[in-house]
């Protein structure tokens, strides 16, 4: 049934459906008019349009919560703006779409049976992209495609949101991968087919083949074998394996015009990351939930992000680092905050930058412990907490790349 009649949600009514398909359905929807207050459904809800609203807003979240499908189609993510349950049931809110262009989708499920209409595989298309707002939160939702915003012109810097969302344009209607994944998502949502539910969160954890964690180490997934370079991308001039020790070098011989690179093969989110580092001059560090330069629209080394760093000199060692993007977000002894509007604040210390730094070895192997949750930053060497940062920035990057470098400049190995 096509209908866009109110008195389709009243309780007599709504039960007989397996699904309801909110197509466009934008702005505050659930309002009963004039004339719908003089029918006698509506009268049995409530003597006012307060009242009534309150009745039609219940059953509607009764429906879905006794087991009825909820399909949110388009512009129907920008509906009821006002009313938080809502927008908690469809699991974010629009908040714009500032351009349209040809960009990369990641499948993030590619067993999923929903994302069955691309093979599992990511594809490109070309659209007018949509960003959600809160409550948008992957620890609630189970993702099964997004947006990679390297692989838009715009550049990582014009999207607000990292996690990725894309909108509409008309032709996609007739786009028969999309058509069947919304056929698909209508038939989920009655019923078949039957498919996990439970938030995922980030992508799934992936064990390099023939490696199992450190013993103590339980939950931890191993990303070296001590073998080779496997799942890393790498420049062989810089990066190799010697004495069963990842080793990035640089000599008078072997330079880089600029940061060089040791990229894992998978995306991270939310993580504990434990290292051993040793470093013999210059500079380098953990590039995390970092983004790839989009092709053609700026020069320079392929990563930028977050940056776990230390260097030679002490001055970068425990720092918390957005090389190119918001530069230092929190010096070593700094507990700080980063607000919504990007205000950056030290909150508390953690200790003298100066007797923190005699905690680490100079050319002697030391623990590198990187932990981040959400917004939440913390950086560790040898056990010492070197700073925290809570970033509620909009600009946060909360997924991407993890990276090892060299530092562009005199010689050096880590």
């Amino acid at each position: 049934m096509v209908s866009d009649d109110l008195a389709m949600l009243v309780p007599e009514r709504i039960k007989q459906f397996d699904a309801i398909i909110l197509n466009n359905t934008s702005g505050a929807w659930i309002t009963p008019t004039d004339v719908q207050m003089h029918t006698e459904e509506f009268r049995r809800l409530g003597a006012d349009k307060e009242a009534v609203e309150e009745a039609l807003r219940k059953t509607f979240l009764d429906y879905v919560a006794n087991g009825g499908g909820l399909v949110v189609i388009h512009f129907a993510l920008a509906g009821n703006q006002h009313w938080p349950q809502f927008r908690k049931l469809a699991g974010g809110t629009f908040t714009g779409h500032p351009w349209s262009e040809d960009v990369g989708v990641t499948v993030q499920d590619p067993q999923y049976p929903l994302a069955a209409a691309f093979g599992g595989k990511d594809f490109r298309l070309t659209d007018e992209i949509y960003e959600y707002g809160p409550p948008f939160d992957r620890s609630k939702l189970r993702v099964l495609m997004s947006l990679e915003p390297a692989t838009s012109s715009m550049g990582v810097a014009w999207i607000n949101r990292k996690d990725g969302s894309f909108g509409h344009r008309e032709e996609l209607y007739r786009n028969p991968q999309v058509m069947q994944l919304y056929l698909d998502a209508i038939q989920f949502a009655t019923g078949e087919p039957v498919a996990p539910t439970e938030p995922r969160g980030g992508p799934p954890n992936r064990v390099v083949p023939g490696t199992d964690p450190a013993p103590g180490l339980s939950g931890f997934v191993s990303l070296f074998d001590g073998k080779d370079l496997a799942g890393w991308t790498a420049d062989p001039r810089i990066w190799s394996v010697k004495d069963s020790t990842i080793t990035g070098q640089t000599t008078a011989g072997v330079t880089v015009k600029e940061n060089n690179f040791l990229i894992w093969k998978d995306e991270s989110e939310d993580f504990e990351l434990r290292l051993k580092f040793r470093l013999e001059g210059g500079n380098s560090g953990i590039y995390f939930r970092a983004h790839t330069r989009p092709p053609g629209r700026q020069k320079g080394e392929p990563l930028v992000g977050m940056q776990a760093d230390f260097s030679a000199d002490g001055r970068w060692t425990g720092v918390i680092m957005e090389y190119t993007l918001r530069e230092v977000l929190a010096e070593r002894g700094q507990k700080g905050i980063i607000d919504e509007s990007g205000r950056k604040q030290v909150t508390g210390t953690l200790g003298d930058p100066k007797r923190l730094l005699e905690m680490v070895k100079p050319g002697e192997w030391n623990d590198y412990t990187v932990l981040a949750r959400g917004g939440q930053i913390k950086l560790s060497i040898n056990d010492v907490v070197m700073c925290e940062l809570d970033d509620k920035d909009a600009k946060c990057l909360t997924r991407g790349w993890l990276g090892l470098h060299v530092h562009v400049g005199p010689a050096m190995r880590v």
